[in-house]
């Protein structure tokens, strides 16, 4: 496809050289002509300099000939503008960033009229992962497929566990629960195991399972931990602000610390929440707030160091959750391999977000759409929700067992209806079901693609 990515920073950087990967010809559009160098050279891309909201620059990157815009510069009334007139100019598609609350409400009442074909909120995206993070405690990660009904939880294995040394067959008959583990990582290499597959202490291992069930499976692996009632929040920006709304309709109790005056009192206007006006980065005010007696902390400011050194002094407490925010994607592993384990990431959220929603493009009108893609296991391994439009030669219909899969994929899990299937060889994917697959290397673009 032809596609032009009007934002050269660090998110557009990423999404620019996941889709320069993946075949599209990329045209990039930002002001900063040294930044826009140093992309075009790094992905084998087209630069164009100047201001994506006017009509000359959009010209010059063939707006008239293009598939798709992505907007994601720094501001949201500039992309909001650039797909506005990308599309009067002929652009097919245009997906923007937009991440002020001021504009969520409004944006969803005006997508269709401005004729944006996807919104992306990167800080939203965060909220709801943190969100799921708190109500399932014993994960480092998680991601939800089906509208809620199954989740896919990652979690490490402890020395302690009973479970290390034996084999996943050995695991699924010891354990009358609905679950499978469909990724390892050890020693930073990602694994799509088979049954014969033995865990060691230090794995990160990722399951599926239905919602219910995973609960039951983190009490038998011994990684339970109790739910999360109150809860210390180190910022008060825009993910705050979104998480504050899930929170409280849990009935979890929040304390935010937070140096901007102004911040505090929207923030204490809006939610019935305890708000500090101070440093967050100051030990005596964690100590002050109390942060020995809560169930989990989130360090969501806007500075990724911050975060990382008060979500270390955390852990030193020994608390049951802290969950780390951190904006520069370059920093994630490194802050991992330091020992943080939940590690949110509004800026990846979106790279995913959008490469799901070029997929889904490329896909459009065969018989398997993709509805959403996480990346997962450090972001080595993929994990697509197809969902099946009608019968698919070679796929549908037949026993799994029968299937040929290429190497490196594994159908994680099949939802028909309301019912959640935990497959094994004897099942079969039907038109009108709904179908995870974990995937590492070859793209995957549809449910075709895992046939080998």
């Amino acid at each position: 496809m032809n596609i032009i990515i009007v934002g050269g920073g660090t998110v557009g950087s990423a999404i620019c050289a996941q889709l320069a990967r993946e075949n599209h010809d990329i045209t990039v559009v930002d002001e900063n002509a040294a930044a826009l160098s140093e992309i075009a050279n790094s992905c084998d891309v087209f630069g164009v300099a100047g201001n994506g909201a006017e009509i000359s620059i959009l010209r010059k990157a063939h707006a008239d000939k293009a598939d798709l815009l992505i907007a994601v510069s720094a501001k949201d009334e500039t992309n909001i503008l650039c797909c506005a007139a990308a599309r009067k100019l002929g652009t097919k598609h245009t997906v923007a960033r937009v991440r002020n609350p001021e504009y969520s409400e409004l944006m969803q009442l005006l997508q269709s009229d401005m004729n944006l074909s996807f919104t992306i909120n990167p800080e939203l995206a965060a909220a709801n992962e943190i969100y799921r993070l708190l109500r399932f405690p014993s994960a480092a990660k998680i991601n939800t497929f089906c509208r809620g009904k199954v989740e896919l939880a990652e979690f490490i294995i402890e020395e302690s566990s009973p479970f290390c040394g034996i084999t996943l067959n050995e695991l699924r008959r010891k354990l009358n629960i609905k679950f499978l583990v469909c990724g390892v990582l050890r020693e930073g290499q990602a694994h799509i195991p088979s049954g014969h597959f033995s865990l060691e202490a230090g794995d990160t291992v990722c399951v599926t399972a239905p919602d219910k069930e995973l609960t039951n499976l983190f009490k038998a692996m011994g990684v339970y931990k109790t739910p999360i009632k109150n809860v210390l929040i180190a910022g008060g920006g825009r993910t705050t602000y979104y998480l504050q709304s899930l929170l409280q309709n849990a009935k979890i109790n929040s304390t935010i610390i937070e140096k901007d005056e102004e911040v505090c009192h929207a923030l204490a206007a809006d939610y019935s929440c305890t708000v500090i006006c101070d440093d967050s980065s100051r030990q005596e005010t964690l100590l002050e707030a109390g942060i020995k007696k809560a169930d989990a902390f989130l360090a969501l400011s806007d500075v990724d160091e911050e975060n990382a050194i008060i979500s270390m002094y955390a852990k030193s407490l020994e608390l049951d959750k802290v969950i780390t925010m951190i904006s520069r994607i370059s920093y994630m592993d490194f802050f991992k391999s330091a020992g943080l384990e939940s590690i949110v990431s509004p800026k990846s959220s979106t790279v995913s977000n959008i490469v799901r929603y070029v997929r889904s493009m490329t896909s459009a009108g065969e018989a398997s759409d993709i509805e959403a893609l996480h990346k997962i296991l450090n972001d080595s391994v993929e994990a697509l929700e197809f969902s099946i439009n009608s019968p698919i030669e070679d796929v549908t219909d037949i026993p799994l067992k029968q299937l040929k899969p290429r190497a490196g994929v594994l159908i994680a899990c099949i939802v028909r209806g309301n019912n959640v299937i935990i497959p094994t060889g004897d099942d079969v994917i039907s038109k009108n079901d709904t179908v995870i697959v974990v995937t590492s290397g070859k793209r995957t673009e549809s449910i075709k693609d895992i046939i080998a």
